[in-house]
């Protein structure tokens, strides 16, 4: 089979030939971002580590402008370097280019909260490289190669462990585990995404709850004996878990329960029938 050549606007091809940027998808729920704070401290890390140079003021007003226009929607914002001439190297490139583009508002069943989700343990591994590690880069591969593992009629996410066999996060969602009353979060140096929604709640609503929180290498045995375990991820929030592969979770769901408090609070309720 053939197809017609097709070309793109010469000002992603860094984007599309080496994945030489980054994304982010954020919810917005009656015309307002509700964790845009964080979503914005994101792209200020991610530009630095990555050297691109992009004119926050004019991200933010374009941002903002669409919201307001869109009231309910998902709205992803992708930026890359861009220009140069062919090559890898990027020490001659200075210009970048960003879009904005919206998407209907998802909705998923109560019952994901109510009941939980079910993971698929994912056989595709993350691999190590701390210079990208936490970034939401372009280059998702790893991915889409777990994406495809498993029968989505079952399991509802899937759970990635990295190269040594460490639980490091879900394919689209961070994971944490209540243990011994402290909650528990995957360390994210080595390889995986830090979700805003992580973020948000190591920094923000486990405080309000008064949690101990901390970052460390977790093992699946860890998970698997845990008193509670959730997914989370700024487009649907907080996931109990109930069973990963054929091996169920304590489903203590008290401190769900409390996350979504503070999530209802900033309108996530929206979200579900």
């Amino acid at each position: 089979m053939s197809f017609a050549a097709a070309s793109f606007p010469p000002q992603w091809n860094r984007a599309v030939a080496y994945g030489d940027g980054f994304f982010e998808t954020i919810v917005v729920l009656a015309g307002v971002a509700p964790l845009w704070s964080f979503h914005r401290a994101r792209i200020e890390n991610s530009l630095q580590r990555l050297s691109i140079l992009v004119d926050l003021n004019e991200l933010e007003s374009t941002f903002f402008s669409l919201a307001t226009q869109k009231v309910d929607a998902l709205i992803k914002i992708t930026i890359a370097r861009s220009g140069g001439g062919r090559g890898y190297s990027a020490k001659a490139v200075n210009d970048s280019v960003f879009t904005t583009d919206s998407y209907p508002l998802p909705h998923y069943p109560r019952r994901n909260l109510t009941d939980g989700v079910n993971l698929f343990l994912c056989r595709q591994r993350l691999s190590h490289n701390p210079a990208l590690a936490g970034i939401k880069h372009l280059n998702r591969l790893e991915q889409v190669l777990a994406a495809s593992e498993w029968c989505r009629e079952w399991a509802h996410e899937g759970l990635m462990l990295d190269v040594t066999g460490a639980v490091v996060e879900g394919t689209v969602s961070n994971i944490f585990v209540l243990s011994d009353n402290v909650l528990l979060t995957p360390r994210l140096d080595y390889c995986g995404v830090a979700g805003v929604m992580r973020s948000a709640i190591l920094n923000k609503f486990a405080v309000e709850l008064n949690l101990e929180t901390c970052e460390e290498r977790i093992g699946i045995s860890d998970v698997l004996e845990a008193d509670a375990v959730f997914i989370c991820n700024s487009v649907f929030g907080v996931w109990p878990v109930k069973s990963i592969g054929v091996s169920p979770v304590r489903g203590n769901h008290s401190i769900i329960d409390g996350l979504w408090q503070s999530l209802n609070a900033l309108g996530y309720s929206r979200l579900y029938g």
